[in-house]
């Protein structure tokens, strides 16, 4: 009982520290400029795996040469 308890607590605290590592990284990313030149903040590859991150890019570049055809 004791144990699942520690157990669980540490899993909790992992995904926090992650998570506020994540956020970090973000902030700098946000505060370098890099939105300007990136599509997407360093979180957005370390929580998707390469597949979705191809697919997710590819419909987003089409999504927006789709936006540059209308105004042609």
């Amino acid at each position: 009982m004791i144990r699942n308890i520690v157990v669980i607590t540490k899993k909790i605290i992992q995904k926090i520290e992650f998570w506020f590592k994540l956020k970090c990284m973000d902030d700098m990313w946000y505060y370098t400029g890099g939105s300007c030149f990136g599509l997407f903040p360093p979180s957005f590859y370390y929580t998707h795996t390469e597949e979705e991150i191809e697919r997710i890019i590819d419909e987003t570049l089409d999504n927006m040469q789709k936006m540059i055809d209308q105004l042609d």
